[in-house]
C-alpha cells in the first residue's frame, strides 16, 4: 500500500511540472522505473533457483532407516524453470501450440537433477529442429564430466537422442551437459540470437539392471554418437 501511495504522490509532482522540468521529470521517473524492473528481475530468478533446487530435494524419499531413495523416473520439459545461465532461452511454441527452448547463445547446456543410477538409466533427448541440422546433428553429452555415447535418430527437423547412464551409488545429483558443434543465427531474419537445438523434452529413466555392455565391457565405443544405424558420425 505504501508502494502505491508513493507512486501515486510521485506521479502528482510530475504532473505539476511544466516544460523542461516536466521532460526531465519523466526521465527520472523512466529511470527509477527501469531500475526497479532490474531489482525486481534479480530477485525472481533467485527465487526460481530456489524454487527449483527446493523441487528437487522434495523428490527424494528416506525409508524408515533413513536411507535416501532417489527418484527412478524423471521428465523435464520447456515450460519448467530452465535458466539462461544453464544455456536457454525463454519458452516458445510452435505453430501446433507445442512449447520449446531454443538453447544458447551457449553451445552447451545443462541439467542438474536427481535420479536412481545404481543400476543405470536411460536418458531420452527430443529436439523439434536446428537452424542448420547438418552442422549442428552431432550433439555429445557429458556426463558428471565423463563423455557418454548418444544415438541419434533424425526425427522431421529435429532428432531424438537416446543414451545409457552409467551406474553409480550415492545421492548426489547427476549433472548433464549437451554439448551442440555449433550455435548460429537464422539466416534471413530480424532475430540476432545465437541458438543451438530447439529443446522440447528430456525423459531419465532408472534400470532394474544393468545393460548387457555394462556388465561385459566389451562394447569399446564409449563416447562416440551414432546414428540410427548403429554407425559413428
Amino acid at each position: 500500500m505504501s508502494d502505491m501511495k508513493d507512486f501515486d504522490t510521485r506521479l502528482q509532482s510530475l504532473l505539476d511540472k511544466r516544460g523542461q522540468d516536466f521532460i526531465e521529470g519523466i526521465v527520472a521517473e523512466f529511470g527509477r522505473l527501469a531500475h526497479e524492473i532490474v531489482t525486481l528481475r534479480r530477485e525472481l530468478a533467485a527465487l526460481t533457483d530456489y524454487q527449483a533446487s527446493r523441487d528437487r530435494w522434495l523428490a527424494i524419499e528416506r525409508t524408515a532407516e533413513g536411507i535416501v531413495r532417489l527418484p527412478r523416473f524423471v521428465n523435464i520439459g520447456p515450460d519448467q524453470a530452465l535458466q539462461a545461465q544453464d544455456g536457454f532461452y525463454q519458452t516458445e511454441w510452435t505453430s501446433a501450440g507445442l512449447p520449446f527452448r531454443w538453447t544458447g547463445p551457449s553451445p552447451q547446456f545443462s541439467f542438474d537433477l536427481f535420479v536412481d543410477r545404481t543400476h543405470s538409466a536411460e536418458l531420452r533427448l527430443n529436439a523439434l529442429s536446428f537452424i542448420d541440422f547438418e552442422v549442428q546433428k552431432h550433439v555429445m553429452l557429458l556426463v558428471d564430466g565423463e563423455r557418454v555415447a548418444l544415438t541419434a535418430e533424425p526425427s522431421g527437423e529435429g532428432l531424438t537422442l537416446t543414451g545409457t547412464l552409467p551406474s553409480r551409488q550415492g545421492c548426489e545429483a547427476t549433472n548433464l551437459v549437451f554439448l551442440v558443434p555449433a550455435t548460429l543465427k537464422p539466416p534471413a531474419s530480424e532475430d540476432n540470437r545465437s541458438l543451438g537445438l530447439a529443446f522440447a523434452s528430456l525423459t531419465v529413466v532408472a534400470l532394474d539392471e544393468k545393460p548387457a555392455q555394462d556388465r561385459s565391457g566389451e562394447d569399446g565405443r564409449s563416447g562416440e554418437i551414432f546414428n540410427g544405424d548403429g554407425a559413428a558420425f
